[in-house]
C-alpha cells in the first residue's frame, strides 16, 4: 500500500485590503421659493449614507447622499427661524484589489467637517470633508490534509477551533409609525428639523432584530409663528432580518438610520396633533460558525520517501464583541455678546469615530461629539442663536492578549446625554457613548495540501547500535523523522517513560 493524503476543505476569510479616503464635496444649496432669504446660518447638521457600490474593471465607484439640514435666521422683519433640508449626491472612486472577483466590500462613511457660506440671500455654498473606510473581504476554500493513510505512516496534526464565515451582507428595515404628540403640545404647523438615532440593538438567534429608534424634532406650532417646540420620542423596532439557510453560532450586527421622513398628520378630530414617521434602518451583518478542524502539518513513513507540499493560511480562531459605555464630559463656549445664556432651545449630540488603532495591548479609540446647539441670550431679546461645536475624547479597549494579531471593527453610538448652563457663556455636556469593538483573533497555520514524488525507501541493514547526540533545536519528532523510526521506538530504546524533548548534547540510542 502506498501513501495517500485525505483532504478536506477549510473555508477561511480574510481582509485582503483596506483603504482610507477623504474627499472634499462641494454643494450649492438653493433656498426654496417658499422660504425667505438667509440672513445668518445658525447651525448645519450633515449626515452621510452609502447607497451604491459598483465595480468597473479595477475601480469601484462608491456613491451615496449627504443630507444637509441648515437652520438659519431669515432676512425679514421678525428674523424668523427657518430650515432647509437638501440631499446632495456624491461618488468616490476606489481602487479594487487586483485579481480578485468574489469580494465583499464593507464601507463606513462619516462627515469630518462641514462649512456653509452665504453666497447670497438665495444661495448657500456647502463644503464637506467626506471620509470613507473601505474594507475588502474574501472567502477562500483551501483543500488541506486531514489524515495520512498507508502502512507505517506517522503524522503530526493540529486540532484547532476556527471561526468560519457563513454569510455577510446588508438588509434594509423599513419602519412606519403614526405617533401622537406628547400631552400639552400645540398643533403642528411646520416641521423644521429632526435628529434620529438607533440604540439598544440586539439580534437573537433567529436573526430577529430589536432596537429603539430615538427621534428628536423641532416644529413651528400653528398658534404662534415665533414659538419653537421640540419633541423627543422613542419607539421599539422588532423586525426579522429574513436571513435564511445559514448555520451560524455568532453574529456581528450593526445598524444605522439611512433616512427619515417626518410629516404632520391629522388625528381623529382633523387636527395636526400627530407625526407620521417613515424610516429606513440599514443593517450590516457578518455571520460565523465554530468548527473543530484536524489538520496534518507534517508526516513521514518508514517504507516510503515523499515530499509534502505545504501552504500557509490565516484562520480566525476567535470572534468576540467588547462592549462598553463611557461618559464623555466637556464644556463648550458660546458667542453671547454682552448677555448671558438664558435658555437652551435645542441640542443634538452625535458621536463620531475619528480613529481606532492598536497601541500595545489596547485599541486606542479617538472620537468626537458633534454638537448642534440653539440658544437664547438675555431676557429682553428672544432672538435664537446657534453654534456647531465638538468635544473630542479618547477611550482604550483592552485586548485579550497583547502579542496576538487582531483585526478590529469599532462602532460608536449615542446612549443619552444631558447639559447644564455653568456660566454666562458656557454649557457643560455629559454624554453616554456606547462603544462596540468586534475583535477577530488571527492565527497563521502551515497545512499540508499535497503529497508528491512517492517512492519506496531503499532498505539498508542497520547497525546493532547507533548513537546520536541531540543538536540545538532537535525534538523527538525531528529525530524520529530523520532516522525513519517511530517516536515510540526512541522512547523504548532509551527507557524513556514519557515524551520529553531532549537537551542539546543528550545521547540518544537506536538499538537494532
Amino acid at each position: 500500500m502506498s501513501v495517500e493524503l485525505i483532504k478536506r476543505p477549510v473555508n477561511v476569510y480574510q481582509t485582503i485590503d483596506e483603504l482610507q479616503k477623504e474627499e472634499l464635496i462641494e454643494t450649492g444649496i438653493i433656498v426654496p421659493d417658499s422660504k425667505p432669504d438667509v440672513m445668518e446660518v445658525l447651525v448645519v447638521d450633515s449626515n452621510v449614507n452609502v447607497k451604491t457600490r459598483e465595480k468597473t474593471g479595477k475601480v469601484m465607484e462608491v456613491g451615496g447622499e449627504i443630507n444637509y439640514q441648515v437652520i438659519y435666521r431669515a432676512d425679514n422683519q421678525n428674523q424668523d427661524l427657518e430650515t432647509i433640508n437638501v440631499k446632495a449626491p456624491w461618488s468616490v472612486s476606489c481602487n479594487y484589489p487586483a485579481g480578485e472577483e468574489d469580494v465583499y466590500t464593507l464601507v463606513r462613511s462619516s462627515i469630518e467637517h462641514t462649512d456653509v457660506e452665504i453666497a447670497n440671500g438665495r444661495k448657500l455654498s456647502a463644503k464637506s470633508v467626506l471620509k470613507l473606510n473601505v474594507k475588502y473581504l474574501t472567502e477562500k476554500a483551501v483543500e488541506a490534509g486531514e489524515m495520512m493513510s498507508g502502512d507505517q505512516v506517522y503524522q503530526r496534526s493540529d486540532t484547532r477551533e476556527i471561526s468560519v464565515l457563513e454569510g455577510i451582507g446588508e438588509r434594509i428595515v423599513n419602519v412606519s409609525e403614526n405617533v401622537e404628540l406628547p400631552e400639552g403640545k400645540p398643533e403642528i404647523q411646520e416641521i423644521l428639523y429632526y435628529h434620529s438615532n438607533i440604540k439598544d440593538l440586539k439580534v437573537h438567534e433567529n436573526m430577529n432584530m430589536e432596537c429603539v429608534l430615538e427621534l428628536d424634532f423641532l416644529y413651528r406650532p400653528n398658534n404662534n409663528d415665533k414659538d419653537i417646540e421640540n419633541v423627543h420620542m422613542e419607539f421599539p423596532v422588532n423586525k426579522n432580518l429574513e436571513i435564511e439557510n445559514f448555520n451560524y453560532s455568532e453574529a456581528n450586527v450593526n445598524a444605522c438610520v439611512k433616512s427619515v421622513s417626518i410629516k404632520p398628520d391629522e388625528d381623529i378630530d382633523g387636527l395636526l396633533m400627530r407625526a407620521k414617521i417613515d424610516a429606513e434602518i440599514g443593517v450590516e451583518y457578518i455571520l460565523y460558525s465554530k468548527e473543530n478542524v484536524h489538520l496534518v502539518n507534517d508526516a513521514y513513513s518508514t517504507d516510503f520517501d515523499f515530499e509534502l507540499e505545504k501552504k500557509s493560511v490565516t484562520v480566525c480562531v476567535e470572534e468576540r464583541d467588547n462592549q462598553d459605555t463611557l461618559q464623555v464630559t466637556g464644556k463648550i463656549q458660546l458667542d453671547c455678546g454682552d448677555e448671558p445664556v438664558e435658555e437652551i432651545v435645542y441640542i443634538t449630540v452625535k458621536p463620531r469615530l475619528l480613529s481606532a488603532e492598536k497601541e500595545g495591548s489596547d485599541i486606542e479609540v479617538n472620537g468626537s461629539l458633534d454638537i448642534c446647539i440653539l440658544y437664547v441670550c438675555g431676557t429682553q431679546n428672544s432672538i435664537i442663536r446657534g453654534s456647531n461645536q465638538e468635544i473630542q475624547f479618547t477611550h482604550r479597549i483592552p485586548l485579550p492578549e497583547c502579542d496576538c494579531p487582531y483585526e478590529h471593527d469599532v462602532v460608536l453610538t449615542a446612549d443619552g446625554y444631558s447639559y447644564e448652563i455653568v456660566s454666562d457663556d458656557e454649557v457643560e455636556i455629559k454624554a453616554q457613548v456606547f462603544v462596540k469593538a468586534h475583535i477577530s483573533k488571527k492565527c497563521r497555520l502551515e497545512v499540508v495540501t499535497e503529497v508528491k514524488n512517492i517512492r519506496p525507501v531503499e532498505k539498508k541493514e542497520n547497525p546493532p547500535l547507533l548513537v546520536y547526540y541531540a543538536q540545538q533545536g532537535d525534538n523527538l519528532w525531528k529525530i524520529a523523522k530523520r532516522y525513519k523510526v517511530p517516536v515510540q521506538k526512541i522512547l523504548d530504546d532509551n527507557r524513556m517513560t514519557e515524551e520529553r524533548e531532549p537537551e542539546a548534547g543528550q545521547k540518544i540510542l537506536f538499538i537494532g
